[in-house]
Formats: C-alpha cells, structure tokens, sequence
C-alpha cells in the first residue's frame, strides 16, 4: 500500500509540472507591430500594387493624381489606421482624412485633382493607428512617421 501511494503521488507531480511547462510553452505573448512603409510616389493612371511602379512628377492642371505609398513590413493586429494626405503648393491647400479598417497588408493610396496654377505641390502623408493587441511597451495606439513628396503642374 505504502509502495502504491509513492507512485501515485510521483505520477502525480509528474503530471503537474508536465502541464506547466505545457502552460509556459503555449502562454507566448503575442504584440502588434506598426507598418513599415516605403516610397510615396505619384502616378497618373491607377495605381497597380501588382505591377511595376511608375512615378510620374509631373501632371497637367486638372488632371488627376494618384498618390501611393510602398509597404515593407505591413505591420500586425492594426484594427484601425486613420490617415491624412495634404497637398499644398502656392495656391492649393487640400485636406483629406480617411480611415481604414484592417488595414494590415493594404498599401496607402489617395486621389487629388492637380491644382490649375503651374508650380510645385508637396504631397504629406501621415497615420494614426489602433491596435487589438499591446505592442511591448504596452500601448494600443500609434503613428506612422510623415513622409513628403513633390509634383509639378505644368
């Protein structure tokens, strides 16, 4: 009897540390991770993420613009990006604000009518974000950095 409690009581331990490791292995913390992105760039056609990217500086008055940013890591757990696109130049000073659901793995992508006045217009991007998991300091929110690029109307 004596012998029979012994190897009960060690399968016992046995299963307890056993299952905490099994606990510890599968309690892996899982983060979000903000979007890399690349290149802002213009083109006067749609733009095709697909294909080869054509960036086109510059644009006849009232034509339209199609503004695109490149990803290189498109980041994780992102539930909400709200963006905004400025243009200004001389004589243009356009706001748009958008914002995208699930934005993971979606390239940034705006429209803009080209001023009718000839000169250079800068183009900024920027993104706020909210995330459904914590990144490691252990916020839910972020922001992309800006990134700025120029056309001409000619």
């Amino acid at each position: 009897m004596k012998h029979r409690t012994i190897v009960t009581t060690l399968f016992f331990l046995l299963a307890c540390v056993a299952s905490t490791m099994m606990l510890t292995s599968c309690n892996e913390e899982i983060y979000s991770a903000e979007p890399v992105y690349g290149t802002l760039f213009f083109s006067a056609d749609s733009i095709d993420f697909q294909g080869e990217i054509h960036n086109t500086m510059t644009f006849a008055p009232g034509q339209t613009v199609y503004a695109g940013i490149t990803i290189e890591d498109a980041g994780a757990y992102i539930t909400r990006a709200d963006q905004t696109w400025t243009l200004r130049g001389d004589t243009a000073d356009t706001k748009i604000t958008k914002s995208v659901i699930a934005p993971c793995g979606k390239e940034p992508v705006c429209t803009f009518t080209a001023p009718d006045e000839v000169g250079e217009y800068t183009v900024t991007f920027k993104e706020k974000y909210s995330f459904s998991a914590s990144k490691p300091d252990g916020t839910i929110f972020g922001q992309s950095s800006t990134l700025t690029a120029k056309f001409r109307v000619k």
